[in-house]
């Protein structure tokens, strides 16, 4: 499993490319922040190629990474249209707030960051943000405070050096437990089989450093600039 964030504008939703493209996905499940996580009856269920079909607009991962999904379901009816604004009239320095489920929650959470840098990699418009970005975060508005309008979608969390550690850590902590699920020896110390307890104790110590490496992020992400699909929308005419 797993999950991202997205907002409503006229005609449909936009999230990132990689939200709806993960490798083998069975159904992609919308739902809204005030329905119940646990009524499987909420959600907008979509399979792969429904949702696919869906799509009207996009720019894979790799390039500008947004999606606009050309939905017109009920449960979209009376909720707040999200507006796009020139992501060029925001400047370094400038407090921004991004809406997102960051690490699989089911509470919607709003965040207040500052632009830290505005740069152009590649052709794409990158606006970091020093705010707390998390996994989940993507797909969601980068909104301008002083107009409520969006003006990036978030799309990755930078996790530094300490996360990179932690990674490396959970990879060889799993490639032990492999190499002892291999081993053929059998021994006991009184009732207790040593390997299975050392197999057992590095599992436990895997959830442990996973644990740690979720809030091992530095606080900073960045949203990719909104203007990209502003215009590929603007240009189906709606």
């Amino acid at each position: 499993m797993g999950s991202g964030s997205a907002f409503l504008v006229h005609g449909g939703l936009v999230t990132n490319s990689h939200v709806i493209r993960p490798a083998r996905i069975d159904a992609t499940c919308i739902r809204f922040e005030d329905t119940d996580p646990d009524d499987a009856g909420s959600y907008i269920r979509l399979l792969p190629e429904t949702c696919h079909k869906a799509i009207a607009a996009e720019s894979p991962e790799n390039d500008k990474d947004y999606a606009f999904l050309q939905l017109s379901k009920s449960e979209f009816e009376g909720r707040h249209l999200f507006e796009f604004t020139d992501s060029m009239e925001i400047s370094v320095g400038q407090q921004v707030l991004f809406l997102g489920f960051p690490s699989g929650m089911s509470q919607l959470t709003c965040h207040l960051g500052y632009v830290s840098s505005m740069r152009t990699r590649n052709g794409v418009d990158i606006i970091q943000i020093d705010g707390s970005v998390n996994g989940g975060n993507s797909g969601g508005p980068l909104l301008d405070l002083s107009s409520g309008k969006v003006v990036g979608i978030v799309t990755r969390a930078v996790t530094g050096f300490i996360a990179e550690q932690f990674d490396q850590l959970i990879s060889a902590l799993r490639k032990n437990q492999e190499a002892l699920s291999q081993s053929h020896t059998f021994m006991r110390v009184g009732r207790i089989d040593p390997i299975q307890a050392i197999k057992a104790s590095q599992a436990a110590m895997e959830q442990i450093a996973r644990n740690l490496r979720g809030s091992a992020n530095v606080g900073i992400g960045y949203a990719y600039s909104s203007n990209c699909v502003r215009y590929h929308i603007a240009s189906l005419n709606l």
